[in-house]
């Protein structure tokens, strides 16, 4: 099975999408909050290793295990790289875009152009056994060269986005108008700063998807049926 990427407004439906695609398809789906999550692990005790021995390693260790090794390996490693991802790797990989920091606040090597090797870095190496869906987080332009790889745009209007973050988040109308003008401004700079695209180009995607026009489940099939060609 392909890796497929899926990103797009907020409010288009990329976390609705990402975990039903898992679901059909039987592959792993990671998302920021699988990321936040793998993020604590790094940190964990040894008892807490111990204990996790008794089980099988879940998606979140393994991508701890080798997010630990990635850091270990760079140059944010000398940076007393904290268990959060350390030295603004949290903010590329797991935060918001309007929860972003305009610039970098490391000192030395923990710049711009060493948070996205290792962000690539991770993405590449979530990405290397297949059977993954990843959403967000510029995966679409880390993976853009890669064999085998489907990317997924998602888009749709304003008044349907509304109305969707007004469920999600418990906003009023204006408040989620808001949200939702913050962080398409946020991805906007995100991606221009990163990697110098605009995100909303049709062309950095296979398929570009109309949530107005197709219901989350139609956009599900859609989406599964392209990626089951690639196999």
């Amino acid at each position: 099975m392909p890796v497929i990427t899926v990103t797009g407004l907020i409010g288009s439906g990329v976390i609705e999408i990402g975990p039903r695609i898992s679901d059909r398809l039987g592959i792993d789906h990671v998302d920021r909050t699988i990321l936040a999550e793998a993020a604590k692990k790094i940190g964990a005790t040894e008892q807490d290793v111990a204990d996790r021995t008794e089980r099988a390693p879940g998606l979140g260790d393994r991508i701890a295990g080798f997010v630990k090794t990635v850091l270990e390996r760079s140059a944010l490693a000398g940076g007393g790289a904290d268990p959060y991802f350390g030295g603004g790797l949290d903010a590329l990989l797991v935060r918001e875009y309007r929860d972003f920091p305009e610039e970098s606040h490391g000192t030395g090597e923990l710049d711009d152009e060493n948070l996205l090797k290792v962000t690539s870095a991770v993405i590449h190496e979530i990405a290397s056994g297949g059977n993954v869906v990843i959403a967000g987080r510029g995966s679409n332009v880390i993976l853009r060269d890669v064999p085998n790889t489907l990317h997924v745009g998602l888009i749709s209007s304003m008044d349907v986005r509304v109305e969707r973050i007004k469920q999600r988040e418990q906003l009023s109308d204006d408040e989620a108008a808001r949200y939702i003008q913050e962080n398409d401004r946020a991805r906007i700079a995100y991606f221009k700063r990163f990697f110098d695209i605009d995100p909303q180009e049709a062309r950095h995607y296979h398929q570009v998807l109309n949530t107005d026009m197709l219901t989350i489940e139609q956009a599900t099939e859609v989406i599964v049926a392209t990626a089951q060609t690639l196999n």
